[in-house]
C-alpha cells in the first residue's frame, strides 16, 4: 500500500490540472471574500462565512474534477491494465487513489478557507467574532470539498469518459438537488451535497454513505474489466 500511495502521489502531483483546478478554487474564494469584504450593509451576516455559499460549491466541483482526472487519464490513454500490472489489486488502486484524493481535496478547501478571509481582509472586512459560526463554515468547506474529490474518484473510475464523471456530478449537485428543494420541497439538510455544504445532518452522512458505497463499487468494477 505504501508503493501504491508513492505511485499514486507521483501521479497526481505530475498532473498539471490537479493544481490549476486547486487554485481556481482557491481563487474563485478569494473573489467571494472580495466581494462580501466590501459589502457594508450586511445586517446580521458576515462576510466571511457569506463568502462561501454557491462558490464552495462550485470549488467542491473543481475538486471532485481533480478526483475524476484521478481514472481519466487511464482511460484516455488505455493505461488502466499498465497501473493494475503496477498496483495489482484493483481495492489497491482505488484505496490509494481516495487516500491520495482526499488528501489534495482537503488542502483545497484549506486553501479556499485562508483565500476567503484574505479577500475579506483586503476588501475592508472583518472576520466574525463568533468562533463557533466560523468554525462550523470552516467545518463545512473542508468536509464538502474532501468528500467531493472521493465522490470524484468513484465517477472518474465507472464512467469511462471523463466529462461525463464531471457532469453527472455537476447536474446532481447544482441543477438535481436544487430543483427537489426548490420542486419537490426535499429538505435542503437531508441532500447529500447540499446537506454537507451546510453541515447539517443527516446531509454529510448520506454523502459520506453514497460515497463509500460507490468506491466498493468502483473496486469491483475494476476487478470484472481485469477478469
Amino acid at each position: 500500500m505504501k508503493n501504491a500511495l508513492a505511485y499514486e502521489w507521483i501521479r497526481a502531483r505530475s498532473l498539471r490540472s490537479t493544481w490549476l483546478l486547486l487554485l481556481a478554487a482557491g481563487v474563485l474564494q478569494f473573489a467571494s471574500g472580495l466581494y462580501w469584504g466590501l459589502k457594508r450593509d450586511l445586517g446580521d451576516l458576515d462576510a466571511f462565512t457569506s463568502s462561501f455559499g454557491l462558490v464552495a460549491r462550485l470549488g467542491a466541483l473543481l475538486v471532485a474534477a481533480v478526483g475524476v482526472a484521478a481514472f481519466g487519464l487511464d482511460h484516455q490513454h488505455g493505461t488502466l491494465a499498465t497501473t493494475r500490472l503496477v498496483l495489482r489489486s484493483p481495492a489497491r488502486i482505488v484505496a490509494a487513489r481516495a487516500v491520495v484524493t482526499g488528501g489534495l481535496g482537503l488542502l483545497g478547501g484549506v486553501l479556499m478557507v485562508v483565500l476567503a478571509a484574505a479577500g475579506v481582509l483586503a476588501g475592508g472586512g472583518a472576520l466574525p467574532a463568533d468562533a463557533g459560526a466560523a468554525g462550523r463554515a470552516v467545518a463545512a468547506v473542508l468536509l464538502l470539498t474532501v468528500l467531493s474529490g472521493l465522490a470524484g474518484v468513484a465517477l472518474g473510475g465507472l464512467l469511462r469518459h471523463t466529462a461525463a464523471a464531471i457532469g453527472v456530478f455537476a447536474v446532481w449537485t447544482l441543477v438535481a438537488e436544487t430543483a427537489l428543494a426548490a420542486l419537490v420541497k426535499v429538505p435542503m439538510a437531508t441532500l447529500p451535497f447540499s446537506g454537507t455544504a451546510l453541515l447539517r445532518m443527516p446531509g454529510p452522512a448520506v454523502f459520506a454513505a453514497l460515497t463509500a458505497v460507490a468506491l466498493v463499487a468502483t473496486g469491483f468494477t475494476l476487478a470484472r474489466r481485469a477478469g
